[in-house]
């Protein structure tokens, strides 16, 4: 990896890794950012809700200067959760799935997440932050799903080499951005649905759609079959 890609931080404790990268690169404004905390202590997930981790567990954010159309926010996602995917995979876990729009999940409880903010000017997204959490140590429950860990799953790994491994892998991606055939990407990430059989619901904000999954799409949009016809959405939280 290009060590010229990253300006790498680390700390020890930190309230929030996302709101402290922010603040970093407002004193280093043109550089690419990848940050590791030990302990934090307000981590946040989707829709302002708790991200609780312990010391020992994965935080970490990555902030990126590159400008994409804002349609293009969804292939980020993409991009991570076949990151985390893989990783876990090479570690020795098959059970992996994904729950879109940015969870993943094994043996169906949670074990990552991912939370994706970004800074937009006239329709372009000029950067993006990425908050990764995982649970290598802990796994709390509470919040609406049950939740697992790396280590309950028998695997014994450091949070910073996790973070090296992540990290790397991104590089790749960013740097190759235009080349990444997303349509071959989605419909990997496809397989990895977490429930194919069932009726789904889906929630933005005061709208509800429902139906049962079809697939991913090459913009990280959620496909259904309702009512005999193809539903996209583009935001939203199953529940």
């Amino acid at each position: 990896m290009d060590s010229g890609f990253f300006d790498l931080y680390f700390f020890k404790n930190l309230e929030n890794s996302n709101d402290k990268i922010k603040e970093v690169v407002k004193k280093n404004d043109n550089t690419n950012l990848a940050l590791l905390c030990l302990n934090q202590m307000k981590g946040r997930g989707r829709k302002g809700r708790v991200w609780k981790s312990k010391e020992g567990d994965l935080t970490c954010s990555i902030l990126i200067k590159k400008k994409l159309d804002i349609s293009e926010v969804g292939r980020i996602n993409i991009i991570i959760v076949s990151i985390l995917i893989n990783i876990f995979e090479d570690l020795g876990i098959d059970t992996v799935k994904f729950k879109w729009p940015n969870d993943i999940i094994i043996n169906k409880k949670k074990v990552a997440g991912i939370l994706i903010e970004t800074s937009i000017s006239n329709n372009t997204v000029t950067q993006f932050v990425i908050g990764i959490g995982v649970n290598i140590k802990s796994w709390p429950n509470g919040f609406g799903c049950s939740s697992t860990s790396l280590f309950e799953n028998g695997l014994n790994i450091e949070a910073h080499k996790l973070f090296f491994s992540i990290i790397k892998r991104l590089y790749y991606f960013i740097e190759n951005y235009s080349k990444i055939e997303f349509l071959l990407l989605s419909e990997r990430l496809s397989n990895y649905f977490f429930d194919k059989k069932s009726l789904i619901n889906i929630y933005n904000g005061k709208n509800k759609s429902a139906g049962f999954f079809s697939k991913i799409g090459p913009l990280g949009e959620l496909i259904i079959k309702s009512n005999n016809k193809n539903l996209t959405i583009t935001y939203g939280e199953i529940v």
